[in-house]
């Protein structure tokens, strides 16, 4: 401007940049044509969009089965059926509770000195009633409060929560969402691993309010329908190998760690499309929709881990290498659900989506 000769920048350059500056912010990048199991808009030109966008492929049924009628048949244990109906009745309250409450600051803080927002307050006041409640839990924590309480001496699983994934980018409005998983007494939930969990949760709070939820089978999603009732959406859902969307998370550490520069330098350079909102739920979510993608979130020394253990690597752990996805600690480079839990608050790195994504992160970082 105004006859000042400009510069190109590196690409990761670029990338940081944009990253760092808008918070997050939900950017695009351009990607060539491939096939893929969801609609691209060069498909068939009937969206008119961008030809980076990648759009579902699912068509109408004539009878979606109802929460109870695939639980009757992909759950076996008739506890396990009870509990996760109780669990998806408190997301069914905070649905509400989003819907109808302003976010604003609570006047709180949790055990970390994070400012707490009504919102927060709210769905985490709406889990531990679910719990408190039912005859089936024996001890629960909750990330806003990571201790584990007793509740009821004769209950059979431990129940950990992120209560609202998303406190950073709620007040825009963007997606956010609850991360549950449940152990059972058999292992317990201190030194046991996320592979011991019997089931998981993950709820989305967006324009819908979309459920997965871990069956004996495989991951199946459900939506919140006409008058609060659940019908299955989508059933053993798989997840690609390959991938062509990215959700490069922490991207200071990129500035520390050779090697993640270089993966999400290798991620532009390839044309993958960057689809990243700052909301673990979403980033990591649209790899059961898309049927493809990979979230990273490797750690340095100025950047340090910040996602938990047993309440956000845990539960998608289970769902995502259930539905055929890959996971890594970010440090052995071996599957998230074999570390072991030895603390409520444990920190962790965490690489989590398509499987050769998984491969290429162990290998680059």
């Amino acid at each position: 401007r105004g006859g000042a000769q400009t510069r190109k920048l590196p690409m990761m350059q670029v990338l940081t940049i944009a990253a760092l500056s808008f918070g997050g912010v939900a950017m695009r990048t351009r990607v060539a044509p491939r096939a893929s199991a969801v609609r691209m808009a060069g498909d068939a030109d009937a969206f008119g969009a961008s030809h980076t966008s990648f759009y579902t492929s699912e068509e109408k049924k004539d009878k979606y089965d109802t929460l109870e009628e695939v639980l009757s048949t992909k759950m076996a244990t008739d506890d396990l059926r009870e509990l996760i109906k109780e669990q998806l009745e408190a997301c069914v309250k905070i649905t509400m509770a989003l819907r109808t409450n302003l976010v604003t600051v609570e006047g709180s803080q949790n055990t970390f000195g994070d400012v707490q927002l009504t919102v927060d307050v709210i769905a985490d006041e709406l889990m531990w009633a679910a719990c408190q409640e039912s005859k089936l839990v024996l001890e629960a924590a909750s990330e806003e409060e990571p201790i584990v309480k007793p509740i009821n001496p004769d209950g059979k699983y431990i129940v950990c929560w992120d209560p609202l994934d998303g406190s950073s980018i709620v007040d825009n409005n963007w997606a956010v969402g609850t991360m549950i998983g449940i152990w059972s007494t058999k292992t317990g939930f201190i030194g046991a691993t996320g592979r011991d969990q019997v089931t998981s949760i993950i709820a989305l709070y967006g324009p819908r309010t979309t459920v997965l939820i871990a069956l004996d089978d495989g991951v199946y999603e459900f939506t919140l329908a006409e008058g609060n009732k659940w019908i299955c959406s989508r059933e053993k859902i798989q997840i690609m190998p390959d991938a062509k969307i990215f959700a490069p998370a922490n991207l200071r550490a990129a500035q520390d760690v050779e090697g993640y520069g270089k993966l999400v330098d290798f991620w532009m350079k390839e044309r993958y499309t960057l689809r990243y909102s700052g909301g673990l739920v979403p980033d990591v979510y649209q790899q059961f929709t898309k049927r493809q993608g990979v979230f990273s979130n490797p750690t340095s020394k100025s950047a340090p881990a910040k996602l938990r253990l047993a309440f956000e690597a845990a539960p998608f752990g289970l769902l995502v290498e259930l539905a055929g996805g890959k996971t890594s600690d970010g440090v052995t480079g071996g599957s998230i659900l074999d570390v072991k839990i030895t603390a409520v608050d444990q920190r962790t790195a965490l690489c989590i989506g398509s499987a050769n994504e998984g491969d290429r992160f162990n290998k680059m970082v």
